[in-house]
């Protein structure tokens, strides 16, 4: 029921980004006197668009270790290691949000510090498993991990 529920959200996800696009898509056909500030703002908007999107492909892609699906379970202590940077990750996203929503600026939590502790407990744990396909498979997952730590932590200062 929760697998679900969590495609019915992608979904929803997904339509809403392409909502955001065909808006911005639409102020291209609009000729008011702050046409060019119109246009300048829907550019900013279309590549924070695009660096969300990316985001929440990269996160499809984790939760999928979340569950796990076959063949991408994680060793002890990995997951719980995992929880701390999704909250983190969540924390950051949830302040840039609350900031787009005109709220004053919230102090970001430290996301490259909380993929360099991932990294950590993704290392000791490929230390301890000496399978190879195991050791690919978190090398994957970590990969993942500092790609959407990058991709926020750009979104982070180009909206800041």
């Amino acid at each position: 029921m929760a697998i679900k529920r969590c495609y019915s959200l992608r979904e929803t996800i997904n339509n809403n980004f392409d909502q955001v696009r065909a808006l911005a898509d639409g102020v291209v056909f609009e000729f008011r006197a702050s046409r060019q500030q119109d246009l300048a703002l829907r550019k900013r908007i279309l590549h924070w668009e695009l660096n969300m999107r990316l985001i929440f492909v990269t996160r499809i892609v984790l939760w999928k270790y979340r569950v796990p699906l076959p063949g991408l379970e994680l060793p002890d202590p990995v997951p719980r290691a995992q929880q701390d940077f999704d909250d983190q990750l969540a924390a950051v996203l949830d302040a840039l949000a609350d900031q787009m929503e005109g709220k004053p600026p919230a102090r970001y939590p430290d996301l490259e510090d909380a993929v360099e502790r991932l990294a950590r407990t993704v290392h000791a744990s490929v230390g301890k498993e000496p399978q190879e396909l195991l050791a690919t498979r978190l090398e994957t997952f970590l990969s993942l991990s500092r790609r959407i730590e990058s991709l926020t932590v750009s979104l982070e200062q180009e909206m800041g």
